[in-house]
């Protein structure tokens, strides 16, 4: 199945050359908006969907656009941020910025926006050839290991630009925190985020979404009151992932909502011919 995957994208990416360069980022958001029948029962969907931070339109986009950065097929795209100010003030200080979202996955296209405009961004992540989003530029990044929060401290005593998801998806015995929001309940490992307030750096928040036919990412920032201090900045951005997290349901386009509704009453037909 895995190699029957990456042929699916190595081909669709092939195919998606063919369409200029900066019309590539509005042909997938259509394609996503029209094939998300096709993605329901894929593993790569589900195990976006079962987070319930997407809405199904924005999960096959994900996958669209990551098939097309894996692929090393470019695009081009634009994503309005809101609160910008918020991380052109922490990163003027010079004492290092550590970006923190939680997993929903149009998030890291936020590496390509900090990148287009000559930040430099550091991604923590377990791969090492991840690409900036759309370009064929190898990023840096800093692999999860046992010195990993050292190489973290470094970076930003150095004043760099470092992005990072926190959440976990199963706890790991006292390095891990849970809490609820209306997405259900998610886990947290605070270790770099306590990394971040004990050398000073600033600790930025930020989820991007769809929003018609463009993306829109919302950037925020501890309360004056939490700097350096671990604890509060930590109980700020569990607010600010509950803030992002509405229930999926309420998000879903009419048209998707339909789909799902569709979907159920199958299921339920086809259990009713099983059992009689």
């Amino acid at each position: 199945m895995t190699d029957l995957k990456a042929t699916a994208e190595r081909c669709f990416a092939l195919a998606m050359r063919t369409v200029p360069g900066q019309y590539r980022f509005q042909a997938a958001l259509l394609l996503a908006r029209t094939t998300v029948p096709l993605f329901r029962w894929t593993a790569a969907y589900r195990e976006q969907h079962i987070k319930n931070f997407h809405r199904p339109d924005e999960i096959v986009l994900y996958l669209l656009l990551n098939a097309l950065s894996k692929n090393r097929t470019p695009f081009n795209f634009e994503i309005v941020t809101k609160e910008y100010e918020h991380l052109q003030q922490a990163y003027a200080r010079g004492k290092g910025v550590l970006v923190i979202g939680h997993h929903a996955a149009l998030t890291l296209l936020m590496v390509r926006s900090f990148y287009d405009r000559g930040l430099d961004p550091i991604v923590v992540t377990p791969d090492n050839s991840l690409c900036v989003p759309g370009t064929r530029v190898t990023a840096g990044t800093i692999q999860p290991s046992h010195v990993f929060l050292v190489q973290l401290r470094n970076k930003l005593r150095r004043g760099k630009l470092v992005c990072a998801m926190p959440d976990r998806g199963e706890h790991h015995s006292g390095r891990t925190i849970e809490f609820e929001t209306p997405a259900g309940p998610v886990i947290l490992a605070p270790a770099m985020i306590e990394v971040a307030a004990r050398c000073g750096a600033a600790v930025i928040f930020t989820e991007v979404r769809v929003e018609g036919r463009r993306l829109v990412a919302a950037i925020a920032g501890p309360a004056a009151s939490s700097e350096d201090m671990a604890p509060a900045i930590i109980e700020d951005f569990i607010c600010f992932v509950r803030k992002c997290t509405a229930p999926a349901a309420s998000r879903a386009l009419p048209s998707q909502r339909s789909a799902d509704l569709f979907s159920r009453k199958v299921a339920m037909t086809q259990r009713k011919k099983v059992n009689p």
